[in-house]
């Protein structure tokens, strides 16, 4: 769908931790496997969930995006998700209680990781109890859905207080608005967060908002592409952006396949998203290039009917196979992480997020408070080096090599430029090995920097701390 900007009246503004943030997305179902496929769509819980949170500490990520906690079924695709939702004012009992999803909440932010819930904003499914509660809260259908009306004034005061509501009782951090794909406006249905978001603060909750294709605080898919220029692509609005690397919708209505973006390269996930300026959102596995293991009731056909209605252009009319590739149905399996290629990926994407959180004064994600400069180098890089720099006090430097083969480049570091002087010494600090050295300024003119080339251990992409000398 194509991005939309849309201007609610009285937005919050966005909270300042989404300066560093680092979002991880996971599917609760498909995270995690206590038994299995359980009934073909996952058995993940919240406590199995709650399991892995060292791990993700250990990681480094500091927000998880939680694709799901309310009552939903299997609509789309005959597998579970909370997007074809079937009661928002429940947590789905297949995912444990409400309070073991509060005990998963509390033990996050006790590890110091933020929890960004999904809200559906276009409907329910038609079996959902509140279109017989409420009949006149619902007008039209997309997707196979029965659309909220968000004219009516009483699903509107409803809608507010149930998610002030659900940001109390469990204390998310934030919100994931699946949409707007229904019959109301973009601007009916992003109008009412401002009236949540300043519900959620006056009740002590600041929520970060972060629309699926129309921005908020946040817009999710603001970049799915990779860069290779950085600093030449850089603009200073809107102060916060993503880079999304895996959408979890590739795949949907396909065979199976492995739809992951990353698929081991360290390049995109270090020079394009965790180094860069756009806040980065991966998604569960990618970080340790799992293999796809799609559960066994995933089906090709999104829902019954689809191939008639007129979201008929995300339609592949390729029979080949009934099962489907739909990457949110991807079953991770843990014990990959011990075997070797698998391992390699873990340990280096630890690395780079390592780096960026030591170096967050430089590697954050407020534009409004980012210096960026391209970086010249011989020979030319299909990637141009970029620096990110306090105008005379430090400098990241950020070197990337998208070939498979070790590179060496020279770069022309612009010191007039960022504020340094063009004479004296300069510590360069390797971030990735920890190794320093002293260069006199005028060899910083012709910097030697060895990359290891893509796709393979320690390969990709460097990073170097650059400080001058008194």
């Amino acid at each position: 769908m194509a991005h939309i900007e849309v201007k609610t009246k009285n937005p919050t503004s966005p909270p300042k931790w989404l300066r560093d943030a680092v979002i991880y997305e996971l599917n609760p179902k498909t995270f995690t496997s206590p038994e299995g496929e359980g009934k073909g769509s996952g058995s993940g819980t919240f406590r199995s969930t709650a399991e892995k949170i060292p791990y993700l500490k250990e990681l480094g990520i500091n927000t998880i995006w939680l694709t799901g906690f309310t009552s939903g079924n299997t609509h789309f695709s005959n597998f579970w998700t909370v997007y074809a939702m079937e009661d928002p004012e429940k947590v789905d009992e297949e995912l444990g209680t409400p309070e073991e999803l509060k005990i998963f909440v509390d033990e996050a932010h006790r590890q110091g990781i933020r929890v960004i819930a999904e809200a559906v904003t276009h409907g329910v499914t038609m079996n959902s109890p509140l279109r017989e509660a409420h009949p006149d809260w619902f007008r039209g259908s997309e997707w196979g859905m029965a659309d909220f009306d968000y004219s009516n004034r009483d699903f509107r005061e409803w809608w507010i207080r149930l998610w002030i509501e659900h940001t109390v009782r469990f204390g998310f951090d934030g919100y994931r608005l699946d949409g707007p794909n229904g019959v109301s406006s973009f601007e009916e249905v992003l109008g009412v967060w401002d009236d949540i978001a300043w519900g959620c603060l006056e009740q002590g909750y600041e929520i970060a908002v972060i629309g699926e294709n129309s921005r908020y605080h946040v817009r999710q898919c603001d970049r799915d592409t990779f860069t290779h220029d950085m600093a030449g692509e850089f603009l200073p609005d809107p102060a916060y952006a993503t880079m999304q690397i895996s959408c979890h919708d590739e795949g949907i209505n396909m065979g199976p396949g492995n739809y992951y973006a990353l698929r081991g390269s360290r390049f995109k996930f270090g020079y394009c998203a965790v180094f860069g300026y756009n806040i980065p959102l991966f998604m569960a596995g990618e970080e340790f290039d799992a293999d796809v293991h799609s559960v066994s009731a995933l089906k090709k056909k999104i829902y019954q009917g689809f191939e008639s209605s007129k979201e008929i252009e995300f339609y592949d009319c390729n029979p080949d196979t009934e099962g489907g590739g739909w990457l949110l149905g991807n079953r991770l399996c843990w014990e990959e992480i011990d075997r070797k290629g698998h391992r390699e990926m873990l340990l280096d994407c630890r690395k780079i997020l390592k780096i960026r959180n030591e170096n967050a004064d430089l590697l954050h994600y407020d534009r409004e408070d980012t210096s960026i400069l391209p970086v010249m180098s011989i020979p030319k890089s299909g990637s141009v080096p970029y620096i990110r720099y306090r105008k005379g006090q430090s400098a990241v430097l950020v070197v990337g090599n998208e070939r498979t083969v070790d590179c060496e480049f020279i770069l022309r570091i612009p010191l007039r430029e960022i504020g340094f002087r063009e004479e004296g010494w300069f510590q360069v600090a390797d971030l990735w090995s920890g190794h320093e050295r002293k260069v006199e300024a005028k060899y910083m003119k012709c910097l030697r920097i060895m990359v290891p080339g893509d796709y393979k251990p320690e390969g990709g992409v460097r990073a170097y701390r650059i400080n001058p000398l008194a």
